[in-house]
């Protein structure tokens, strides 16, 4: 007994002296990827983008090499990078970034992958998706983004915009759809399962670099007509200063080609059939006075309640979506915040959402595409998995009828009790 716990320990302090770190590496070894942008290439197949920290701060400099096979622009400014190069394949492209670089790109901090609009519409995502996927590097929490336009272009304006870390901004722009519900929050391994999925179609961020176009200096002013605040896509925000990036509204896909487009307002309405909406500011106008507006801070009270039922081989859908809110402002200075009127209030807005609600069906049935995974819920009805794959959901949905019903209760009224008009 003594010699076998002798041997035993011999043997534990022989396995710790013979412990080595020679496959261990200091954080400066690498250069770490922080987001990925993908093209169609010229001189080759794929188009690469890859924005590292570099660790060093510099005024900014742009330099560009072309071969016969390949081209490498390098662009960089205070404490990050970007390199674009053609090459024949993912995998071909960093090997060759590699080669330029003193240190080797490392994947798995990266925060973006920003795909072209080109790509998303030519039916080549499920090309172009899967090598980078497999990569073990590529954590599927990777938020992905269709930019519309090109997706280096997209990259190069990505700068940080307060404080000098690119990461940092990078997380928490992307946490805004929490705030706003402009945009979805989705990543690799949703989007990428979605492409494969018999129960919903995929969707994903939309993105835009911009130039500032959209905002006019000069013209008329804006009269009594209404429009939302949500009632764009990236790119269209009429807006001057900050950063020049923008993720806003939705790309919606069939498959793996990109088919369509929602905005601001129908991003969150879809979040709000989803279980997915968090919080966000909708403007509506006044009942009574319908030039003027009443803004609202909203919430989904429960889950959204989908049921699901055939008639034939017709599905009946019924989805009812509970919310909250708190009265922000009341231009007219109307009393809402009485009993009596209250329930006006209230009424208005599930009228509101109801309608914005069941013009937004009819658009994704048309092209279509579940972005509201109601087939999660209608594979239920089927024995086998062999029955559901047969029935082809993803064909079915544009036939199926949809009903909808919107309950919203006004919690609070802010700090004031009561709305008084002026007096004059």
């Amino acid at each position: 007994m003594y010699r076998t716990a002798l041997f035993i320990l011999a043997c534990c302090i022989f396995l710790i002296m013979l412990t080595a770190c020679h496959d261990a590496h200091e954080t400066d070894d690498f250069a770490h990827v922080l987001a990925v942008g993908i093209d169609k290439g010229i001189s080759n197949k794929w188009r690469i983008t890859v924005q590292f920290a570099t660790l060093k701060e510099s005024g900014g400099s742009k330099s560009q090499v072309t071969g016969g096979y390949e081209t490498v622009e390098m662009q960089e400014q205070d404490g990050y990078a970007a390199i674009t190069i053609d090459a024949p394949s993912f995998y071909g492209g960093v090997s060759m970034i590699n080669s330029i670089l003193p240190r080797k790109l490392n994947f798995m901090h990266t925060k973006l992958l920003v795909l072209s609009e080109d790509i998303a519409k030519s039916g080549l995502v499920g090309e172009y998706l899967a090598p980078i996927a497999r990569y073990r590097e590529i954590r599927r929490n990777v938020r992905v983004l269709i930019s519309k336009g090109q997706a280096y272009e997209f990259i190069k304006e990505n700068k940080p915009f307060f404080g000098k870390t690119l990461s940092k901004s990078m997380e928490q722009i992307v946490q805004e759809c929490s705030n706003t519900g402009f945009f979805p929050n989705i990543t690799l391994g949703d989007f990428y399962n979605d492409i494969k999925s018999t129960y919903n179609q995929p969707i994903a961020i939309l993105a835009s670099a911009v130039d500032g176009s959209s905002f006019k200096e000069k013209g008329s002013f804006w009269g009594d007509a209404f429009k939302s605040e949500g009632d764009y896509v990236a790119g269209q925000l009429p807006r001057t200063g900050g950063n020049k990036i923008e993720l806003f509204g939705t790309a919606v896909f069939n498959g793996d080609i990109m088919v369509g487009e929602l905005n601001g307002d129908e991003t969150r309405l879809m979040l709000m059939a989803r279980g997915q909406f968090k919080r966000g500011f909708f403007t509506m106008p006044d009942p009574m006075i319908p030039e003027l507006i009443v803004p609202i801070d909203v919430r989904l009270s429960r889950k959204p309640l989908v049921k699901v039922r055939f008639e034939g081989n017709k599905p009946i859908i019924s989805l009812k979506i509970r919310l909250e809110g708190d009265l922000l402002a009341v231009q007219s200075s109307i009393n809402y915040e009485s009993k009596e009127l209250k329930p006006v209030l209230e009424k208005a807005f599930e009228q509101y959402i109801k309608d914005e609600l069941n013009k937004l069906i009819e658009k994704c049935k048309g092209l279509k595409a579940d972005v509201f995974r109601f087939g999660g819920t209608a594979a239920r009805q089927f024995d086998t998995i062999e029955d559901w794959e047969q029935y082809n959901w993803n064909e079915q949905f544009e036939n199926a009828e949809i009903n909808t019903e919107v309950d919203f209760d006004l919690r609070r009224t802010g700090t004031m009790l009561k709305s008084s008009p002026i007096k004059k």
